[in-house]
C-alpha cells in the first residue's frame, strides 16, 4: 500500500490551491477505488477510514482543480513507461455508460457499445498510450450532442463550462487529445482508431496534413481507387452557360470488401501476431497501395489498404487504411492494427476492477473529475504490473486490485498469505495457458516463476 501512497503524492500538487488541499481525499478516493466493491462516494467513504462523505464530494465538484493538467502528468508518466517505441500507438475509442434521466452532462439516447445498441447513455472519447501489451489511459473529453449545445440552459445545470458548450464531433474531440499528448511531450509512432474514425475522411486527413501515421478501420463499404484518379475541372463544352468548376475523374472507384473478395487465395499471407494466453493470434492478411480522393482536393491521397481476417473463418474480416511508408513490413501493419485491442482491455478492466462506470455525479466537472481519478488508479495498476512483470507475467489489474484491497482492509495482513493466493492463481492461469497452446500444437512462448514477495 506505500507504494500506491507514494504514486499518489507524486500528483499531491495537482490538488492543492491557494487556500486548501484536496490531496488527502484525492488519496482516499484512490484507496477506496481498490478497496470498496462499487466506487460510488457512499461505499468508498464506508470502506476507507477518514475519507469522509462530504469531502470526497467537495473532492468531485466544489474543489479548485484542474482534471486537464492531471492528464497532462498522466500523459508525461505513461510515455516514460511505453512511449519512444517503433510500437508506440496513440489510440482513440470511446466508451458509453447507461445512465438515466436526462439532467447528467451529454445523456441521451445514443449508440452505447457495450450494450450494441441505442440507449440512454453518456460517451466519453478515451485516448490511450499503448506500446506492446501495456496500455495507459491518458486523456478523456465527455461527448455533448447537439441537443446539450444547443441548450445553454441545460448547460448550465449541468455545470458544463461556456467555452466547452461548443458542439464538437467526437473526431474533432479525438484531435484536440493527439494535439494535447503532442504537447505534452507523448513519443507514438502511430495513431489507432475504430471505424467510427476512420469513416471520416476530413479527420483522417487532418491527421496526414499534421505529419501524424494512423491506422484507421474502415468500414467495408469504404471506397479506393486501384489508380490515381487525377482529378481534373472538365474544359467548357461552349462559350454559353455554367462553365464547369468541380473537379472530375474517369476513373472508377471501388469499395474495399468487393476487391478483398476478388483477391485469389494465394494473396492472402499467414501470419502470426504475437502470443496471447489463449494461444497464438493466427491471422490471413493482404495491403495494397490505392487512392482516396474526397472529390474536393486537387490531387488524391496515396496510401495502403489492409485487409485482416481470421483463417477459420473468412467471414470474420477487418478493413484498414493507413498512410504508413509504402516500404512498411505487412506483419507490422497487422501488428499496428491489431494492438487497438488493448484500448478496449483497458476501458474494460477500469470499468469492471476500478470503478470507471461506477460515478454517481451529473456534472461536467464532476465526470471528469471521476475519470481521471480512475485513470491515474489504472496507471498505478499498469506500473505494479511492469514492476512485477519479471516475477509475475501474468499479473492482471484484478490482481492488483485485489492485493490492495486486502492490504487496506486489513493493515496486519500477513503478506505471504496474499502472495500465496497471486502465486496458485498464477500457476493456474500458467496451466490453463499451456494446456491451450499444446492443443494448438504450439509451446508458450514464456516461463512462469512466482516469488512469494513483492
Amino acid at each position: 500500500m506505500d507504494r500506491l501512497d507514494d504514486f499518489a503524492a507524486r500528483y499531491q500538487d495537482f490538488f492543492r490551491s491557494r487556500t486548501r488541499s484536496v490531496a488527502e481525499s484525492a488519496l482516499y478516493f484512490l484507496r477506496g477505488l481498490f478497496r470498496a466493491e462499487r466506487k460510488n462516494l457512499q461505499q468508498i467513504s464506508e470502506s476507507i477510514e477518514g475519507a469522509g462523505h462530504q469531502n470526497l464530494q467537495y473532492l468531485l465538484s466544489q474543489a479548485k482543480w484542474d482534471h486537464r493538467a492531471v492528464q497532462r502528468q498522466l500523459t508525461v508518466d505513461a510515455d516514460r513507461l511505453l512511449g519512444g517505441h517503433a510500437d508506440s500507438l496513440l489510440i482513440i475509442d470511446e466508451s458509453a455508460c447507461s445512465k438515466k434521466g436526462r439532467h447528467s452532462a451529454g445523456v441521451t439516447r445514443q449508440w452505447n457499445g457495450r450494450l450494441g445498441k441505442v440507449d440512454n447513455s453518456q460517451v466519453g472519447v478515451f485516448a490511450a498510450l499503448s506500446q506492446g501489451i501495456g496500455v495507459a489511459l491518458i486523456a478523456v473529453r465527455l461527448y455533448l450532442p447537439r441537443e446539450w449545445t444547443e441548450a445553454p440552459k441545460r448547460c448550465a445545470k449541468a455545470c458544463i463550462p461556456d467555452d466547452e458548450r461548443n458542439f464538437r464531433t467526437k473526431s474533432q474531440l479525438a484531435l484536440e487529445m493527439i494535439r494535447e499528448a503532442r504537447s505534452a511531450g507523448a513519443r507514438f509512432a502511430c495513431v489507432g482508431v475504430d471505424a467510427g474514425y476512420g469513416k471520416e475522411p476530413q479527420f483522417l486527413r487532418e491527421l496526414d496534413d499534421a505529419g501524424e501515421r494512423f491506422m484507421a478501420d474502415v468500414h467495408s463499404s469504404q471506397r479506393m481507387y486501384l489508380e490515381d484518379p487525377k482529378p481534373v475541372v472538365p474544359a467548357p463544352t461552349g462559350r454559353r452557360g455554367r462553365q464547369p468548376k468541380r473537379l472530375v475523374t474517369s476513373i472508377t472507384s471501388t469499395k474495399v470488401a468487393d476487391w478483398a473478395q476478388a483477391q485469389k487465395p494465394g494473396a492472402w499471407q499467414r501470419l502470426q501476431v504475437r502470443h496471447a494466453t489463449l494461444g497464438p493470434i493466427i491471422v490471413e492478411a493482404l495491403q495494397h497501395r490505392v487512392w482516396l480522393w474526397d472529390h474536393d482536393e486537387a490531387n488524391a491521397r496515396q496510401w495502403t489498404v489492409l485487409v485482416v481476417r481470421d483463417p477459420n473463418d473468412h467471414k470474420e474480416i477487418h478493413y484498414a487504411l493507413t498512410n504508413s511508408a509504402a516500404e512498411t513490413r505487412l506483419l507490422d501493419l497487422v501488428r499496428i492494427e491489431r494492438q487497438r485491442f488493448w484500448i478496449e482491455h483497458a476501458l474494460g478492466d477500469a470499468k469492471s476492477e476500478l470503478g470507471l462506470a461506477h460515478y454517481e455525479v451529473r456534472t461536467w466537472v464532476g465526470w471528469h473529475r471521476h475519470m481521471t481519478l480512475c485513470m491515474m488508479a489504472s496507471l498505478f495498476a499498469l506500473e505494479e504490473r511492469i514492476r512485477q512483470a519479471e516475477a509475475i507475467p501474468l499479473l492482471s489489474t484484478r490482481d492488483v486490485r485485489c492485493i490492495l484491497a486486502d492490504l487496506i482492509a486489513h493493515p496486519g495482513i500477513d503478506r505471504e498469505t496474499i502472495f500465496q493466493i497471486v502465486s496458485d492463481r498464477q500457476r493456474q492461469r500458467w496451466d490453463s495457458t499451456v494446456k491451450r497452446y499444446e492443443k494448438l500444437g504450439f509451446s508458450p512462448h514464456f516461463n512462469v516463476v512466482v516469488k512469494t514477495t513483492m
